[in-house]
């Protein structure tokens, strides 16, 4: 009995590890840090847009993943493309990019990110957030 148990838990090991592989093979993921001025962004939102549109004064910040207390933050199941990253500093809470009181920055200030399937893209960062101009 204590050999079926064990067999069954190293295939089950065996199984769980390879599951992992596959699944990371086929999860992209972007992750980075928000920053400005040196000091990490915590609650800022990190969107991507497609290549081509820019962040305009309206956009909604729903589907963007917030920075945590360390500036950090990770996106999963990002489709394949070319992208924009833009953290916006969301300073009155409502949930949508005001150009007259949020903050933005751009990685690479701006650069296409392009992004494959299966894609672990590290160091993603944006070190500086700005304020438009009126």
């Amino acid at each position: 009995m204590k050999k079926r148990l064990f067999i069954f838990a190293l295939i089950s090991s065996i199984a769980m590890i390879n599951c992992k592989n596959v699944v990371k093979e086929l999860t992209t993921t972007i992750s980075g840090k928000v920053t400005s001025e040196g000091e990490p962004v915590s609650g800022a939102f990190v969107i991507l847009l497609e290549a081509g549109d820019l962040a305009s004064s309206g956009i909604p910040l729903s589907n963007g993943m917030i920075t945590n207390s360390r500036g950090n933050y990770m996106m999963i199941e990002v489709r394949a493309g070319d992208y924009y990253v833009v953290a916006i500093d969301d300073a009155n809470n409502n949930f949508v990019f005001d150009t007259d009181t949020d903050k933005i920055g751009y990685y690479g200030d701006p650069d296409t990110l392009h992004v494959n399937k299966g894609d672990d893209i590290e160091d993603i960062n944006i070190t500086k957030l700005y304020k438009l101009p009126q």
